[in-house]
């Protein structure tokens, strides 16, 4: 089943997606690091209840000001000691939520990335992995878990802040009048929420998820990424580049221009609405002390309360508008952690059959929203034959290379394991006992930034001898010096050695020795090497392949003579099969693509010549 999820691909979630998820991750939050994370929000409610604090102590200064003035007895020093005491305890608590903040952020970033990648382990096919859609997000939530369960952590504790204090602020204006609170906070509740969607408006083009941006970022990426480094100097693609992403910018910064313009405009009578309502309750507040109704300190309130409230109410729009994006980045988390996948193990698994004989019956499959890749494929390959697989790009090669891996079950039709009353299906077999008995080498292998050793042994434990036959098998004993060892670090992001595409073939090649497999994949292995390197290659590949079921994919036909059988795809079906020999007797489409390639090397000195 593809990996499909509406919500993430919009772009603005629902108010009832947000607080969906919200739910979600605030339980995740805690069993990352309960106590930390109970005594952060702890904090951050009793920074919250400060301010109100502090603007009752000004109300009782100022009160006790104009009491002296009076020539009434009051204690200032200790509503200046109190006052102290608030500003020491803000201090405080504001380095304790630092700490304890960073503390919480280090378990839940630590805690959601294994569960990123525990879910990737549960994804045991590339039915997700290769989706489209998948593949956007997956680079959206690997770019943010570093930094977005620090970021929503944040933004949590400053928003529960500002909520505590809005309220007890506005508590505060109780002691002017019951009704005040109601008033005010119904005045500036409008323009918060207009405030929210100006904050998003006010975002910058570098931070948003539009195509535009999307474009201009890649083009920034081209100019300054390694791999790309070669064609940009060759064809002078730099002042190009800088040309297309400025213009870009510009053109996309006028619109955003335009929508925040309108958005501001926007803004202004809900402005207008606070300030009819603050400067209205200042106005009768002021009124009630010209009447001695009131004292110089709950005007003194009121203009403090007033202020810290609009501050406080603004600040959680914009924390309301941040963690916004923050949890639409948990809520691609949370479809990714749930995405079903199409291949696993069965509950049960059969036991695996003793004879690895492979059989296809009429096997169809085709991609998402894609015509066939197979058609009605039916085939049987006995255990321990060399079987070469050729045809054209798109025949259905590689699909049927991975159909047998188990990355993809087929959409119509059988695998079968074994022979007689043992032979079983592919899927009642389980996955991890499967694919331990298959060893590949495939043209796009993974190059490891590891140590040689660790490229080789891929997690396994290490066996001497086997370590031993494997360097020496592959080729890969050429590769090491006295300072290039099996220890010696590959990879230029941790400023280790590099290798040529022909040592890395090698030790691509190691790693399938040391696998001791019964069945060897081998796809498109040496596309990349020049034909003296690949003779040496298949010199390997043959040895390799002695008393194991082995599959050749292959464009180049002169590689198939190690192979007992020859396989041509084409359109998704075998359109020919037989031996080297028997298929160029045919005179088909062996034939011809045989011809073809040896006319490529008749005029070519000191190459092999097909034949």
């Amino acid at each position: 089943m593809p990996y499909a999820a509406g919500l993430v691909t919009q772009p603005s979630l629902p108010a009832r997606d947000l607080w969906r998820i919200l739910r979600l991750t605030l339980p995740d939050l805690w069993r990352a690091q309960p106590l930390v994370t109970a005594g952060l929000f702890l904090s951050g409610a009793a920074q919250g209840a400060l301010p109100a604090v502090t603007i009752l102590i000004g109300k009782w200064t100022v009160d006790g000001v104009s009491g002296l003035l009076a020539g009434q007895s009051v204690n200032l020093t200790a509503l200046a000691g109190a006052w102290a005491g608030v500003a020491l305890l803000s201090q405080v608590t504001a380095t304790v939520t630092q700490v304890m903040q960073g503390v919480a952020a280090d378990h839940y970033t630590l805690h959601v990335n294994q569960r990123l990648m525990r879910r990737m382990t549960e994804l045991q096919g590339l039915d997700v992995l290769e989706d489209p859609q998948f593949h956007d997000d997956i680079q959206v939530l690997q770019d943010g878990a570093s930094h977005r369960p620090l970021n929503l952590l944040s933004t949590l504790v400053y928003a529960l802040r500002n909520v505590v204090a809005a309220i007890s602020v506005a508590a505060t204006l109780l002691l002017v009048g019951w009704w005040v609170p109601l008033v005010v906070v119904a005045g500036l509740l409008p323009l918060m929420s207009r405030q929210m969607q100006f904050y998003r408006l006010g975002w910058s083009l570098f931070i948003q998820r539009t195509p535009e941006a999307r474009e201009v970022n890649y083009l920034t990426r081209v100019a300054l990424r390694h791999e790309y480094a070669k064609e940009v100097r060759l064809y002078g693609l730099a002042p190009h580049l800088q040309r297309e992403a400025l213009e870009r910018t510009r053109a996309y910064q006028n619109t955003l221009r335009a929508q925040r313009t309108r958005g501001l405009l926007a803004l202004l009578p809900f402005e207008a609405l606070s300030l009819l309502v603050t400067g209205g309750l200042f106005a009768f507040v002021v009124a009630q002390a010209q009447a001695g109704r009131v004292g110089a300190g709950s005007v003194a309130l009121v203009v403090t309360a007033l202020a810290a409230l609009r501050q406080e109410l603004s600040g959680l729009a914009e924390m309301g508008s941040i963690g916004t994006q923050h949890l639409s980045w948990f809520a691609k988390l949370d479809a990714f952690l749930n995405a079903p996948g199409g291949v696993h193990s069965p509950a049960r698994p059969q036991p695996m059959p003793a004879d690895g004989t492979i059989t296809l019956e009429n096997v169809s499959f085709a991609y998402r929203d894609q015509p066939p890749a197979l058609r009605d494929v039916t085939l049987t390959i006995p255990a321990g034959q060399t079987v070469a697989i050729v045809g054209e790009n798109g025949a259905g090669k590689s699909t049927l290379i991975k159909l047998l891996l188990r990355y993809y079950d087929p959409t119509a039709g059988r695998i079968l394991i074994g022979t007689g009353a043992a032979q079983t299906d592919l899927r009642d077999l389980d996955l991890n006992d499967w694919r331990s008995g298959v060893a590949a080498v495939f043209q796009d292998f993974a190059r490891f930034e590891w140590t040689l050793r660790e490229n080789i042994l891929l997690g396994q434990t290490q066996d001497d001898a086997r370590l031993h036959a494997a360097v020496q098998g592959s080729g890969l004993n050429t590769v090491l010096t006295d300072t290039r060892t099996l220890d010696t670090r590959l990879g230029q992001a941790f400023g280790g050695a590099d290798l040529s595409g022909g040592q890395w073939q090698k030790l691509a090649t190691a790693r399938a020795l040391y696998r001791d497999a019964r069945v060897l994949i081998l796809d498109e292995p040496t596309a990349a090497l020049d034909p003296r390197s690949e003779a040496e290659v298949f010199g390997t590949f043959a040895a390799l392949a002695r008393g194991r079921t082995t599959l050749l994919v292959t464009h180049r036909l002169g590689s198939v003579l190690m192979a007992d059988r020859v396989l041509v795809m084409k359109a998704g079906q075998i359109i020919e099969d037989g031996t080297h020999a028997a298929l160029l007797a045919r005179g088909g489409e062996y034939a011809d693509l045989w011809a073809l390639q040896a006319r490529q090397y008749e005029d070519q000195p000191g190459e092999p010549v097909l034949a």
